[in-house]
């Protein structure tokens, strides 16, 4: 999303406001900034900059031209004008240069000085000295993005500013209010939900809501609102508080699906390298009746596991979802996102502010790795167990196992040697029996 100052937004006197978005009629907007920067490649950001500023003073509303120029600046490729540790090069040039050089020669002489004792040179040692600087970054490669695609971005940035200012935020949507259900409590949202007509409604809380952390809280409303994007038949209204004449003043902000047109396809979060083995939109899993929404699953093998995502305040119940659908016959795990300050709730598989896919799969993939290891091996011995337990225990034996108890290993090796099923045979004698793996502890 775009600072606030470069909102660009139509206020009416009836206390509504509407975006104003980028279409082909104002394209040239966008062309002017693609061709500003596929021509500086190469030059520094402050040098781009510069010309940026230039081309603002030639157009009609310059806060256009700043914020498309944000998103190329975040889409292209910047890279240091240097290789070295600019700390240590500035640290060195301070180190021989006490009193700063009163002419080039001098200047040029401290640099040499530089360069022989960190084995550089001169050049070098020059073009490192503020390459951690964000305006001696160089334009090394510029994204290949039509006008149209970057129009998109900018009207999708409009729109997540604004919702930045919300008070309260409602969605309404035929179907589907399920799949929005769970993108707010994966995000961590505060909502109240209203259903029973044939239309569902939520009521977001929003930023302006919060008195702690509403900048973070805030973040969270865009992934939310780009979501909103992919589905369709919704609507939304939201209460902003945006500046007026008078000061501050509260504004009716409504969208609907139709909002598309403007904003194009909203492309997927990248899973990186596992991205083949996670889905976005996994099909709802019915349960009693009810259908519902995994936020991910995850392809390993044969196996479609469901992804839950939630956050400390909706973990107990969340739980309770994922234990229905794991009864249900399918395979399901729930990953807990804890912000700093905010403690993991008990027995739960939580990550630190945000979902990270290679951890949860490399998680998943081990956990039912050593299930299937583990099925594998008890199955050959349940087997044997359940043709050769055709005996009952004698009053010997049951008195040989108390003598043994509390050594667990001894009463199994006990029992497997008479020929036993040792799991049998010491609930049959009255202990409790644990599974540890492929061991097996024994309790009264």
């Amino acid at each position: 999303m775009f600072p606030v100052q470069l909102m660009t937004v139509r206020k009416s006197r009836n206390g509504t406001v509407r975006s104003v978005f980028l279409t082909e009629e104002n394209s040239d907007y966008c062309s002017a900034v693609l061709e500003l920067f596929k021509s500086h490649v190469g030059f520094s950001r402050e040098e781009i900059e510069r010309d940026i500023k230039i081309l603002e003073l030639k157009i009609q509303n310059p806060k256009i031209i700043r914020g498309l120029s944000l998103i190329m600046f975040r889409l292209s490729k910047m890279v240091p004008p240097g290789n070295m540790d600019a700390e240590l090069v500035r640290s060195t040039i301070f180190k021989y240069a006490k009193v700063p050089p009163v002419s080039p020669e001098g200047r040029e002489e401290i640099l040499a000085r530089v360069a022989e004792e960190l084995k550089s040179t001169v050049n070098e040692i020059s073009k490192s000295m503020y390459a951690d600087k964000e305006n001696e970054q160089i334009l090394e490669a510029v994204p290949e993005i039509s006008s149209d695609e970057l129009s998109k971005k900018f009207n999708m940035e409009q729109i997540e500013t604004v919702i930045l200012k919300c008070l309260t935020m409602t969605v309404k949507i035929k179907e589907g209010m399920n799949r929005i259900v769970r993108k707010a409590r994966s995000l961590g949202l505060l909502y109240t939900l209203e259903s029973g007509s044939a239309e569902s409604s939520i009521t977001l809380s929003g930023p302006l809501m919060i008195k702690e952390h509403s900048e973070r809280y805030g973040y969270k409303f865009a992934p939310l609102v780009r979501f909103l994007m992919k589905l369709q038949n919704w609507e939304m209204d939201a209460k902003v508080n945006l500046k007026s004449i008078q000061g501050k003043a509260e504004y009716n902000y409504h969208l609907d699906s139709s909002v598309s047109e403007y904003t194009g396809n909203v492309q997927e979060i990248s899973h990186g390298v596992y991205n083949k083995h996670f889905r976005g939109d996994p099909e709802p899993v019915e349960v009693l009746g009810n259908r519902i929404y995994a936020d991910y699953s995850l392809s390993l093998g044969n196996k479609e596991i469901m992804i839950m995502i939630t956050r400390p305040n909706y973990y107990e119940e969340d739980y309770s979802i994922m234990e229905s659908i794991r009864k249900s016959g399918h395979e399901c795990a729930l990953f807990c996102i804890v912000d700093s300050g905010q403690k993991c709730p008990k027995g739960a598989n939580c990550m630190k502010s945000e979902f990270n896919f290679t951890d949860a799969y490399e998680f998943l993939h081990k956990k039912y790795e050593y299930e299937e290891r583990k099925r594998k091996s008890i199955e050959p011995l349940k087997e044997k167990n359940e043709v050769r337990n055709t005996k009952k225990l004698g009053e010997d034996m049951i008195n040989h196992l108390r003598n043994l108890y509390p050594d667990s290993s001894a009463m199994v090796d006990y029992l497997e040697f008479m020929g036993f099923s040792p799991a049998e045979a010491l609930i049959e004698a009255g202990y409790e029996v644990k599974w540890h793996g492929l061991r097996i502890e024994v309790k009264k």
